[in-house]
């Protein structure tokens, strides 16, 4: 499982951000195609990775919910009051909220750029029909 930063940092090496589209041959235009298919591959496999470490995320978190609801004891073999047990329980959901939040807006960014990938796409398959004719 990576961190959110490592995902964020290989999207960063892509060299996604001011990339520019000129299509000023149909050679030039199938070339860029093909390097946008490629993007869109390893986008495709990080928003993967993310998702299931996000999925990851959730079972360690669940099992920490279950693990405190089975310790019912507390200092000195006493009970836990239900407070107390709520008030773990919303530190433990808290902090699973905070983590998987960092690989949210990573996911947000790749889908970005995946609707951008599209764009391009559709912008540079009709400039080769005009081309074309």
């Amino acid at each position: 499982m990576f961190s959110s930063k490592k995902y964020r940092q290989q999207i960063d090496n892509l060299g996604l951000d001011g990339m520019e589209i000129e299509v000023t041959s149909i050679k030039r235009a199938m070339a860029i195609l093909d390097d946008l298919d490629d993007y869109e591959k390893v986008l495709i496999k990080i928003r993967y990775n993310i998702r299931s470490d996000v999925r990851s995320i959730r079972l360690e978190y669940m099992e920490k919910v279950q693990e405190m609801e089975e310790s019912h004891q507390g200092l000195f073999g006493r009970k836990k009051s239900t407070d107390q047990i709520i008030k773990e329980k919303k530190a433990i959901i808290k902090d699973r909220n905070i983590k998987i939040a960092a690989y949210d807006i990573v996911e947000n960014m790749v889908d970005d750029y995946l609707s951008q990938i599209a764009d391009a796409r559709r912008y540079i398959r009709g400039s080769i029909k005009k081309r074309v004719g």
